[in-house]
């Protein structure tokens, strides 16, 4: 949408992004697939909102709306965001910016994405604070140095994806049926055609990017195993918050090194695709991971360990898989998701099912330590810290879990779930 409207001769364009707390909604769901559907629904109930002179466009939890010339920010806005149908819990927030155009066609497309970057972040701010009263991204951003620490900041610039990359660093670019951001990857959509009439055999496979955002430590060593989003930006936010450099400059700074990330990304899931084309389907269904059919657990593993050795030392995936059968594709894709879960929990240890699960297979003793020492750190570290969602997941998938820990890391498992259970109401076993 964004590159059709670079091509008209507008000089000027008023932005608008409205953003979605769409981890929570996914939380509070107890699956991906139905958090992601609420959270569409609620956008492109705004999106309706705002009328036709508007030309709205979505990825994930953003909605982005372009409109020619300088506008006022539309009133069914300024108050309280409508939802879609009777998800009205989805939490919102938005922004808008007026955005200069002049140049080459590929230059004012350039302007619209950085604008959008901007503009999306302070929507995240502004959805994160509703206090905050400016809504014009400039004004909010300013006041980041006042109301963030370093990390926060980082995790600000870094949680923001760049989008689409097209034809720019790609190469062609992406081809109708593929993700814009990732060409060479069948994109969301085509999943929905695919989801239709699924095979009967294979397995259903789900991968994710680990510690996207601060990078994965060895857990012994605590020597850094890769890099993540936010970790690297921490330099550049230190410097913002203590006055040494200007908004301008962080967010040029930020945004260069947001389209290398985001480049390598693609470049990651597209080698993780390519790897399995020879029996399977993957898709762009996940924000930085895949999912889809598979003819064989080996084939997974395989294309996994292919892309993860690609981009070591900057991102490696985990990718959990589980057998298509009578309980039908949406039960695969929950079994698929708790293995991808117990790879997550294995993270920057040396146990091969840091990288690869199938549901079913057992854990051994020392590699159910693991597993329940993560949960217990992430009690420990509290609320506030990175992945403590995890600990939601345990309890979620609490039965799964004695299925494939040993009778001491049950016993282990069940101490701390009791011990959580209070302070993350809400969740049940799955089943």
């Amino acid at each position: 949408m964004l590159a059709r409207f670079a091509r008209e001769p507008h000089q000027e364009a008023s932005v608008v992004v409205v953003t979605s707390a769409l981890r929570a909604s996914v939380e509070d769901s107890g699956d991906h697939m139905a958090g992601l559907s609420r959270v569409r629904q609620s956008l492109a109930a705004i999106g309706h909102c705002l009328g036709t002179a508007w030309s709205p466009s979505y990825y994930g939890k953003d909605l982005v709306l372009v409109r020619t010339g300088k506008h006022a920010v539309p009133a069914c806005l300024s108050k309280k965001p409508p939802a879609g149908g009777s998800d009205s819990d989805v939490r919102h927030g938005w922004a808008f910016d007026l955005v200069s155009l002049s140049g080459s066609d590929d230059e004012r497309r350039e302007r619209l994405l950085h604008a959008c970057y901007a503009i999306s972040m302070a929507a995240r701010l502004r959805r994160d604070r509703p206090d905050l009263r400016p809504c014009r991204a400039h004004d909010v951003l300013l006041r980041v140095p006042g109301l963030l620490s370093p990390e926060l900041a980082a995790s600000l610039l870094a949680g923001v994806l760049v989008r689409p990359l097209g034809g720019t660093d790609e190469g062609s670019g992406a081809r109708p049926g593929e993700d814009p951001r990732f060409p060479g990857v069948p994109s969301a959509d085509a999943w929905d055609v695919f989801a239709q009439r699924p095979p009967q055999r294979g397995l259903y496979a789900v991968s994710d990017v680990h510690d996207i955002e601060w990078g994965t430590l060895d857990r012994e060593s605590r020597q850094r195993l890769t890099e993540g989003s936010a970790h690297e930006l921490l330099p550049l936010t230190a410097a913002w918050l203590d006055g040494s450099l200007p908004l301008t400059d962080v967010l040029d700074r930020a945004y260069r090194l947001r389209v290398r990330r985001e480049s390598l990304l693609s470049r990651h899931l597209r080698t993780l695709n390519d790897a399995v084309t020879a029996g399977g389907r993957l898709f762009a269904t996940l924000g930085d991971g895949l999912s889809g059919i598979v003819s064989d657990a080996a084939l997974m593993r395989s294309a996994v360990l292919t892309a993860n050795g690609e981009s070591a030392g900057h991102m490696h995936s985990g990718a959990g898989v589980a057998p298509m059968d009578r309980l039908g594709l949406t039960a695969a894709r929950r079994r698929a998701h708790f293995s991808l879960h117990v790879t997550k929990t294995l993270k920057g240890t040396g146990h091969q099912e840091r990288f690869f699960h199938g549901f079913g297979t057992p854990l051994g003793s020392r590699t159910a330590d693991s597993v329940v020492g993560f949960l217990s750190a992430l009690r420990r570290a509290g609320p506030d810290s990175p992945g403590f969602h995890h600990l939601a997941h345990a309890l979620r998938w609490h039965d799964w879990w004695h299925l494939h820990l040993p009778p001491t890391a049950r016993v282990h498992l069940d101490q701390l779930c009791a011990s959580i259970q209070e302070s993350i109401p809400g969740t049940a076993a799955e089943t």
